[in-house]
């Protein structure tokens, strides 16, 4: 089914009954713009007008679908074809919004942070959702070629990446200590990508962010090439393992260089390399 085609067989036939758009939409009682979006073939009538429609036009619904008239010998398998076109039209448009709203919802939640300067638990469902809108994209652009199986690992494993960064955006994971006096410690915590923790030598946090950035970056476009990329996601999951021994880096001057935050940090970089790993393995061995 083509929405350009039968809204191309729309205008012609409502040219031949000498009908301008206005008056087709009075018969129908909907405005001339809607049907000026059929005849564009910017979308498709709702189910409840296709068969008023037709009737005005005097053709079948399985005929305007089509786009075209059909010998009466073949009408009955060329609607067959319509209806089943039209069911999977029906299918990728509601997974086109869902798709859609799931990104949305996840873009949202994922930024709310960097204006909120607070973390909630419930925050953590921006990468979740933004993950499960990418396993919808990939699913309807690839289809049964990827296995379901694979797809939802390798989305997670970036998921969890997703919350590391959001981790890291936060300012409570790096951690400065300070001797105002010999009896006296102050202890800071800033963001991973804050300058003043690499400035005061602990490096480690920044060259963490910088590794999940570029994992989650480059994981995207691995996701929708998963068989293609093999190499390319090996390779990010190594720089996914660095990530994760660079997270407990600080621990080299002591537990006072470790929060909380900076332990939440490391357990999802590690759920992430570990479910990157499964992915992989699974799409190596397919």
């Amino acid at each position: 089914m083509d929405a350009g085609q039968t809204g191309r067989f729309t205008a012609e036939l409502r040219k031949e009954k000498g009908w301008t758009q206005k008056e087709l939409a009075d018969r129908l009682s909907v405005t001339d713009k809607a049907v000026s979006r059929w005849e564009t073939g910017k979308g498709l009538p709702d189910a409840s007008l296709l068969e008023p429609l037709a009737a005005e036009l005097g053709v079948s619904v399985g005929e305007l679908l089509a786009g075209k008239r059909l010998e009466p010998e073949r009408l009955r398998e060329e609607t067959d074809h319509v209806i089943v076109d039209a069911l999977r039209y029906s299918r990728r448009t509601v997974a086109g919004a869902a798709w859609g709203l799931l990104a949305l919802a996840g873009v949202v939640l994922l930024l709310l942070p960097l204006v909120t300067a607070s973390f909630s638990p419930l925050l953590a469902l921006g990468p979740v959702l933004l993950a499960m809108a990418a396993a919808l994209f990939v699913w309807r652009k690839r289809g049964e070629r990827m296995k379901r199986k694979e797809l939802f690992l390798y989305a997670a494993g970036m998921a969890f990446l997703a919350l590391a960064f959001v981790l890291e955006l936060l300012p409570i994971g790096a951690v400065l200590v300070f001797a105002p006096s010999p009896e006296e410690r102050l202890r800071v915590t800033v963001s991973y990508f804050d300058l003043v923790a690499f400035g005061y030598a602990n490096f480690a946090p920044l060259l963490t962010g910088i590794l999940t950035v570029f994992c989650l970056a480059g994981g995207i476009p691995a996701l929708l090439r998963f068989r293609k990329a093999g190499r390319w996601r090996n390779a990010l999951f190594v720089c996914t393992l660095v990530a994760v021994l660079l997270s407990v880096a600080p621990l080299a001057f002591g537990t006072d260089y470790m929060t909380s935050g900076s332990w939440g940090v490391t357990l999802c970089l590690a759920l992430a390399a570990a479910l990157q790993a499964m992915a992989n393995r699974g799409g190596c061995a397919a």
